[in-house]
């Protein structure tokens, strides 16, 4: 009697035993799954914004460098699970914080080139509304509601670090147009054709010198604007 249940005794602490490792190992198991879907989370909202950069022929990004690293990484992980599967148990082989490392440093240099690529794509779409013109323009009453539209918009598309995908480049996309819409409807009997002309030409790239009449000299003076405006010799 006395043997049995020292027998019984034996087995129930190496099932505790057991459940205890088991236990321990579905700890690891699990943390390694938030590892690798923190990861996955990190990256999939870059590249949804990077599709919707390419798909309007946006391609000065590249970071394949980077991003063969983790791809290298998550292979190699797949790979040795396949051999073994407590590979995953192992802190050494599995290396969960290179591959946090590894994409907090791509999703950083990613963020960057997205930004900087909306910036550059951005201010070759849109006019250049400096906003010295644009006071200018709203001291003429039939200009102060335009302007104001005008300035609005343009805070709004320059509040986004950049569209995160598709659908946000249509929203920007759409403002950039209205923008455009705006700011060519800007007419007024207030100022003379030539002088309107002449400011949106001097508010973009510069206006060329054949716009720069006697005419436009004098309403330009009067005004005390000269040196917010650019003119190109040709």
């Amino acid at each position: 009697m006395l043997l049995d249940k020292a027998q019984e005794l034996i087995e129930v602490s190496q099932r505790k035993k057991s459940l205890q490792n088991f236990a321990a190992n579905l700890q690891i198991i699990q943390t390694r799954r938030t590892q690798i879907n923190v990861a996955i989370a990190t990256i999939q909202p870059l590249v949804e914004a990077l599709t919707a950069f390419r798909q309007r022929g946006i391609n000065n990004i590249d970071l394949s460098q980077k991003a063969e690293f983790i791809l290298n990484f998550i292979n190699n992980i797949e790979d040795n699970l396949q051999k073994d599967s407590e590979f995953i148990l192992d802190n050494k082989k599995f290396q969960g914080n290179i591959l946090k490392s590894q994409v907090d440093n791509l999703k950083n240099a990613l963020e960057q080139q997205l930004s900087e690529a909306w910036e550059s794509y951005r201010d070759q779409q849109m006019p250049n509304t400096k906003n010295e013109i644009l006071t200018l323009l709203a001291k003429v009453e039939a200009f102060k509601q335009t302007v104001l539209q005008i300035q609005i918009i343009d805070r709004e598309i320059k509040s986004i670090t950049y569209p995160k995908n598709n659908a946000d480049f249509v929203v920007y996309e759409r403002k950039i147009e209205q923008l455009k819409y705006h700011w060519n409807s800007l007419s007024s009997d207030e100022v003379p054709e030539a002088v309107l002309h002449f400011l949106r030409a001097a508010a973009n790239q510069g206006a060329p010198l054949n716009l720069w009449t006697s005419e436009v000299k004098d309403w330009i003076d009067q005004h005390g604007i000269a040196d917010s405006l650019k003119i190109r010799l040709f």
